[in-house]
């Protein structure tokens, strides 16, 4: 999350910016609630849009794919 809040941050962003996400994680069951608690540190109401799923992700635990919307 302070990755994404990074990249974010380079380009005028923040996580209020974000309307959907895409969430994998590598054992959802283990992981989501954990996940979960981190997300809503950054991201708060109302949340955009968000997918999560698990997938095989090698030795990452997390991906995360955002898409976010520049003011005009």
């Amino acid at each position: 999350m302070e990755n994404l809040a990074a990249v974010l941050a380079a380009h005028g962003l923040d996580f209020s910016h974000v309307v959907k996400a895409t969430v994998h994680l590598q054992d959802p069951a283990r992981d989501f609630a954990g996940f979960n608690a981190a997300y809503e540190e950054f991201v708060q109401a109302p949340y955009p849009a968000r997918t999560t799923v698990g997938s095989f992700l090698g030795d990452f635990l997390v991906e995360i794919d955002a898409v976010a919307v520049i003011p005009a």
